[in-house]
């Protein structure tokens, strides 16, 4: 454990990010000062009574997405310099290559970290020679490279001859365990948490829904869609098409904070994603003992290696899925046993705490000179 406030971190992140904030909150509950440099302006002021967090830059303005041109960037390089020479941080580490690493990298601050998150390595650098450039620019920049998945690591491996530490986002057994009080015992309650876009599916896991309902007409069933996004006007045009609207409930974006609430209510948590890079919203439901209906996407194989741990549908459509619910509402030996299985490999595997205790024994290693001791 450091004992310490020799370790001074600056995080390049987005400042609203769930996983950036776990990651600000668990480093300096452990005496690490950090500074966060965010694109972004902070909707809640979460890190306000945190002695060891310091808020060193989020733009003036809210902004619904965290993206800026490469001439933003640019532009924003004199104000990093400025925050890099007045905290006199020990390590600058960027969390998405993309974005966050290119204008890190461009500090030419020495040591520095880059997190790999998903997209920013899956597509970024897919779309042309400059952007594969940029991510090779930040990988040679970079000390240390993390990654949160295995799928993550492969395609690091793709652009940098440098080691690569996979460290998941991991998931808080305080706040994600099994309880069941919610559950309403007559009503087979079915959730997806996911951005609602095209590539999730989600159109699939209704039109399933409704084969589920047409099929046992005698049976109550309850959908809840946690989400926001561009499709959601589609989604709920399906929904009234389908005469479903008493049975599917929007519910819009959930703080982070309030998830457990609403996977406690449920029996069934569904992610069919045509993209995914590791798959929290099925590891914080797995942690619930909640069974999960998963898509045979490589970015989930960290928590679903095989079919032991959920059931996985190879061919997304609405007749596939609308099995894999049916198998597990008349099946509940094979739900306990699933999402037994699957709560032991959370616990084993994605500790939040495991995983904090790895991002601070990279920072150990890179500053030997500060004499910490690894935890």
């Amino acid at each position: 454990m450091f004992m310490s406030k020799d370790l001074r971190v600056l995080i390049l992140a987005d400042i609203n990010s769930p996983h950036t904030q776990k990651w600000v909150l668990g480093l300096s509950k452990n005496n690490i000062e950090i500074g966060i440099f965010s694109f972004n302006h902070s909707k809640q002021n979460w890190f306000a009574n945190h002695p060891n967090v310091h808020c060193l830059r989020q733009s003036k303005k809210r902004q619904n997405n965290s993206w800026l041109s490469k001439l933003e960037y640019i532009f924003l390089l004199p104000q990093l310099l400025i925050n890099i020479k007045c905290f006199k941080p020990n390590i600058v580490h960027a969390h998405y290559a993309s974005s966050y690493g290119f204008l890190a990298a461009l500090s030419f601050f020495k040591p520095m970290v880059v997190s790999v998150w998903g997209s920013d390595i899956l597509q970024f650098p897919k779309k042309g020679l400059l952007q594969k450039l940029i991510l090779n620019f930040v990988l040679l920049r970079a000390k240390k490279i993390c990654a949160t998945s295995s799928i993550l690591h492969r395609e690091v491996a793709l652009y940098s001859d440098k080691p690569c530490e996979v460290i998941p986002f991991g998931i808080d057994l305080q706040n994600f365990y099994s309880f069941n009080e919610y559950k309403h015992p007559s009503v087979f309650t079915i959730g997806c948490i996911k951005n609602l876009e095209r590539i999730y599916n989600i159109d699939k896991v209704i039109e399933a829904f409704s084969l589920l309902r047409l099929k046992y007409p005698y049976q109550k069933f309850h959908l809840k869609i946690i989400g926001e996004g561009t499709e959601e006007k589609k989604l709920r045009a399906l929904t009234e098409q389908l005469n479903l609207s008493k049975l599917i409930e929007f519910t819009g974006k959930i703080e982070h904070e309030h998830i457990p609430e609403y996977l406690h209510q449920l029996n069934v948590l569904v992610n069919v994603s045509e993209y995914e890079s590791f798959g929290v919203s099925v590891a914080e439901a797995m942690a619930c003992k909640i069974p999960v209906i998963v898509s045979a996407h490589e970015g989930f194989k960290d928590l679903v290696p095989n079919d032991e741990y959920a059931i996985i549908v190879k061919i997304i459509d609405a007749q596939n899925v609308f099995k894999a619910l049916e198998e597990y509402f008349i099946n509940e030996e094979k739900r306990e046993e699933i999402a037994g299985k699957s709560y032991h490999l959370i616990q084993k595997e994605f500790n939040w705490l495991n995983n904090l205790k790895q991002m601070q024994n990279v920072y150990t290693d890179m500053l030997p000179d500060l004499g910490k001791v690894r935890v």
